[in-house]
Formats: C-alpha cells, structure tokens, sequence
C-alpha cells in the first residue's frame, strides 16, 4: 500500500470525496491534451504494416524553461481509493505523460484552484496526457497493478521554480469504477 492510499476503515467525509470519470479528449481539453492512437491525423505506412496517428498537442512553455527533461516514474498502484493530500503545478512549462507498461491510471486536477473541488479522470494505457502549463494536479497515480510512464517537461534547473508543491488543507478521496482497461475507449 502507498502512502496515500486509504485502508476501508479510514474515513474521508462524504463532502470531500469524488468519482473519477473515463478521460475523454474533449474533457481535458480545456486543461491540456489527450492524446491515443486512432485521433489526430491518421495513415497507414509501410505496406500497411505500420497505422500512424499525428497528434498535435501543446507542449509550451516559458523562455526561462530551456531544457526539456526526461523523467521516469515506476509507480505501485492505490488501492480502495487515491488520498489526495498534495497537489503540484509548473508555472514554465507544459507536463506530459505516456504510459509504457501500465493499465488505467488517474488524472487528478483542480481546474479552479486548489480551494476548490477537483476532476478526476480514468485513463488508458494508450492515454498521452499533457498538462496546461500552471495547472494544479496530483502526482501520477497508477490503479490496477503497476505502472512506468515516462514524462517530458521543460525546466529551468531550480526545482523551487520548475515544480510548486502545496499540502491541502484537508485531503481529498479519488475513487473509481471498478474493473479493468476494457471498458476505456481506445
């Protein structure tokens, strides 16, 4: 179990718990981009061997901000529900994220500040997803078993800058629907 997971017997109260939905292009599109194979531009290659899809995505970010990184994240899965109790945000940069080997895993964000409620989506493991630059959002959270992504981001080099970090006044319980990645649209 992780940190932030929540065992049963704990309790969140009724107000400050949510039901994370199915991500949706055109759900997120107001925070960032979803990308997955099939959208965008689409064409088969090499004899037909080889189906490319063409995504465009904002990936901006500000002049300061002039190495892009790459990080990788091994993540254990939540369990019973995410414990959403520290949230992030890089003020300089888009924050992208492509599953490699990972079932349905959580996009958490607070649209309106970190005073008010969050979203809560379920992602695929053919979800890329890029959040708008300054958006608060939780760490990656992995559901189902466990899970490496890899993330891009342009940074600085001063991690006081490139990533804000703020605890919540009171946590916030991120459930899901139960079952596995068949039921996300591909």
């Amino acid at each position: 179990m992780t940190q932030n997971s929540l065992d049963p017997g704990d309790q969140i109260p009724a107000a400050r718990r949510i039901q994370a939905q199915t991500l949706t292009p055109e759900a997120f599109a107001p925070y960032g981009h979803v990308a997955r194979p099939g959208l965008g531009d689409v064409k088969a290659i090499r004899n037909d061997r080889v189906h490319l899809s063409k995504s465009e995505t904002a990936f901006s970010h500000q002049p300061d901000a002039k190495e892009v990184k790459l990080d990788f994240y091994e993540v254990a899965p939540e369990t019973h529900q995410l414990v959403a109790s520290v949230i992030e945000r890089h003020n300089l940069s888009s924050q992208m994220f492509s599953p490699m080997n990972a079932a349905r895993w959580l996009v958490v964000i607070w649209p309106d500040g970190p005073a008010r409620a969050p979203l809560a989506f379920v992602a695929g493991p053919q979800d890329v997803v890029t959040y708008a630059p300054g958006l608060w959002h939780h760490g990656i959270a992995a559901i189902d078993r466990p899970a490496c992504f890899t993330s891009l981001m342009w940074k600085k080099g001063d991690i006081a800058v490139d990533t804000e970090f703020l605890t919540l006044d009171r946590a916030w319980g991120i459930g899901w629907p139960d079952g596995g990645p068949e039921g996300l649209s591909a």
